[in-house]
């Protein structure tokens, strides 16, 4: 479905550009990248490599992660070409151990064993460059680096990647706030350094069809209307859409067809769901930043949000503090926005929490 961003991405990479994919959670940019990756000039022609580095708080932890995903892609491509690899981590090399049935190396790294990330870093960009075949390797959540207690993370990953002639980068990320200041700051390394794309939701006529498809598939019978409710609830966000038809498809009778009765129902259910999850969310917030979300949630899609009509309207403190309180959602990754004409349009990230705030306050 996502024919434009797919062809854009293979002629970019083909053109030796690295890419910055930005959207909002949840809008598909795994299944993106790994499509592209399926594409024949891509598979045929590269190694590929993902990982999602979000759970990564040190840059130990990123080159654990690095290393495992290069080691788990190398691993059925045979011991010739894996061996290649392991032979270049001399500082990891007496770590690794061998399965006695497939006689081939088991990746039993642990934190503990990485005594030199940035001494092992170098090693894994070393490999990359002169691997027997081009590489792409995208990076997932990537904004996380900026959090990272290392100091000058961003300045040493760069400086090995513009040496690199053999190694492309793709840069994935929901923090919009973070990574267009990483890409978009003359100040900061990674400026300028890549091609960038924001990945929105799909047509709805595109989606729609493709949806109604799915369920005849399936010997289901789901009325256009409801597919058509479905998608407008979310402003066609890929994953919420997804997530409500799957729901009803797997809640009702198979006999039943699905219609807007039901979409509303089953919207109702997820929301009562997800309710104490949602409310623990809040409970962490200060009076300032909850009152903030719940005015950018009654909202919708929230601009001006720093005049004096909208604190008006929502009965805020100040312009500054609701500018601090949106500063602290953004990094909480709780809101994101996206730039229309120079103008910033909040809302709120998880749109089931955004319905479910608009129902409780």
């Amino acid at each position: 479905m996502l024919t434009k961003e797919t062809t854009w991405m293979v002629r970019t990479l083909e053109n030796k550009g690295h890419i910055l994919l930005t959207s909002p959670r949840r809008m598909g940019k795994t299944q993106l990248i790994r499509h592209v990756f399926e594409q024949p000039t891509i598979k045929d022609n590269y190694y590929t490599f993902y990982t999602d580095i979000y759970p990564t708080t040190s840059l130990h932890e990123l080159v654990l992660f690095l290393s495992k995903e290069i080691y788990s892609v190398l691993v059925p491509k045979g011991k010739v070409v894996l061996n290649k690899f392991l032979d270049g981590l001399h500082s990891m090399a007496g770590n690794f151990g061998y399965d006695p049935v497939t006689n081939t190396p088991t990746f039993n790294i642990k934190l503990g064993d990485i005594h030199s990330p940035e001494l092992t870093l170098e090693e894994i960009f070393s490999y990359l460059e002169q691997a027997d075949k081009p590489c792409i390797f995208a990076i997932d959540e990537f904004q996380q680096i900026a959090n990272y207690p290392e100091k000058n993370v961003e300045a040493t990953l760069r400086t090995h990647i513009q040496k690199m002639n053999n190694c492309l980068f793709i840069y994935a990320g929901s923090n919009r706030h973070i990574l267009e200041n990483m890409f978009n700051s003359a100040a900061k390394p990674f400026y300028n350094s890549a091609e960038q794309i924001y990945l929105d939701c799909i047509p709805k006529e595109v989606y729609t069809d493709f949806a109604e498809e799915q369920f005849k598939k399936a010997s289901r019978r789901i009325t256009h209307e409801a597919v058509s409710l479905a998608y407008d609830l979310f402003a066609g966000h890929t994953y919420y859409v997804h997530n409500i038809l799957h729901n009803a498809f797997a809640y009702t009778d198979s006999e039943e067809t699905i219609d807007e009765t039901i979409i509303n129902k089953t919207l109702s259910d997820i929301l009562e769901e997800k309710g104490h999850s949602f409310a623990n969310v809040m409970n962490q917030l200060n009076m300032q930043q909850k009152e903030t979300l719940i005015a950018i949630a009654k909202e919708g899609i929230a601009s001006g949000v720093t005049s004096v009509a909208f604190v008006k309207k929502h009965a805020l403190k100040s312009p500054s503090s609701v500018q601090y309180a949106i500063n602290v959602l953004l990094d909480k990754q709780i809101l994101t926005y996206q730039n229309e004409k120079r103008t910033k349009k909040y809302s709120v990230s998880d749109r089931f929490m955004e319905m479910w705030i608009r129902r409780t306050y």
